[in-house]
């Protein structure tokens, strides 16, 4: 069963977490997917219940082990490096990383062993974005499957030495137009110098602007797939990315994603459908998640409609 995009939506959460429980207590479902970005509510920050489902999975995976799969969306990446995420005058990152308090380490864990991707044997693979640019490029490809946030950021914070440092706080400063120390806090709730966390915004300043791997997870997550490269660039983006899902590996015919408005809860774009869980649906009836034999082989994206389901309707569109 495979759910997109929930974006702290708790009353939608319960419902998809309730009906996996269901089916799996009926044999009808094993595996439960989060497809990424279950974090940063768009609405009121009291209806963000971003923590909750988090502390939630962490929960249900200890119960459900390898059923239980999450995939790293583009939300969660600011989390591993200390940035901000912005949409329009709507700064998502702020209130996260205020309510993390105690349980940041651990949630913060969970994020850094999120996997991008999971390829099945009838030729699915699950992604959160869909298809990204990085693939076209074995060495790039190459790259993104033996991804390691932790040796980015051990990396970047290496390159500034100490002596370094406040002239770069300044410089960041500057360039934002206010004091670093308001800037840490604010965003990242760093409660000032003698924080263990106080450099962490500067590192991923860094990071984010300078270490070339990071550029290509930038690429990977943050793509606006057919929107962004236009449709026939973006079908043999496709081409290339299930190529490079396929080697070593029984071939991968289809792409799954979220991450992208759907009128009517989903789209077919060539070799991908794209389906939305959440909000992300338009209207938010709509919504789907899908349920599917892995093992199955498919050839089209088409023969997964049938699969698509509805927690809002009892019957499939």
């Amino acid at each position: 069963m495979v759910v997109t995009d929930l974006h702290g939506d708790w009353e939608l959460y319960q419902r998809y977490r309730d009906r996996f429980l269901q089916l799996r207590s009926q044999d009808q479902a094993q595996t439960l997917i989060f497809a990424g970005d279950l974090i940063h509510y768009s609405g009121p920050p009291e209806q963000d219940r971003s923590l909750d489902i988090i502390l939630d999975v962490l929960q249900l995976q200890a119960e459900l082990g390898s059923n239980l799969i999450y995939l790293l969306g583009n939300h969660e990446v600011p989390h591993l490096y200390s940035i901000t995420l912005q949409k329009g005058k709507q700064l998502y990152t702020p209130p996260f990383e205020a309510a993390l308090g105690e349980h940041r380490r651990r949630v913060l864990a969970l994020f850094d062993s999120l996997p991008f991707y999971v390829r099945t044997p009838g030729g699915v693979s699950i992604t959160h974005t869909g298809a990204a640019p990085v693939f076209a490029n074995e060495v790039n490809a190459a790259r993104i499957f033996s991804f390691s946030h932790r040796r980015i950021w051990r990396e970047t914070a290496e390159s500034i030495p100490p002596e370094l440092r406040p002239s770069l706080r300044r410089a960041l400063a500057r360039s934002s137009k206010r004091p670093y120390d308001e800037l840490a806090r604010d965003y990242f709730a760093i409660s000032g110098p003698e924080d263990p966390r106080y450099d962490y915004f500067l590192i991923g300043a860094v990071a984010s602007t300078t270490h070339p791997d990071f550029q290509l997870l930038w690429d990977a997550l943050f793509t606006r797939n057919e929107l962004q490269y236009g449709e026939e660039a973006y079908a043999l983006m496709q081409q290339s990315t299930l190529q490079a899902f396929s080697h070593q590996y029984a071939p991968q015919q289809v792409l799954l994603s979220g991450h992208i408005d759907c009128k009517g809860g989903y789209k077919l774009v060539n070799q991908q459908l794209r389906f939305a869980s959440g909000r992300h649906a338009l209207p938010q009836e709509t919504a789907l998640y899908l349920l599917f034999d892995v093992e199955k082989r498919v050839k089209t994206a088409v023969e997964l409609l049938p699969n698509l389901q509805s927690i809002f309707r009892t019957k499939a569109p």
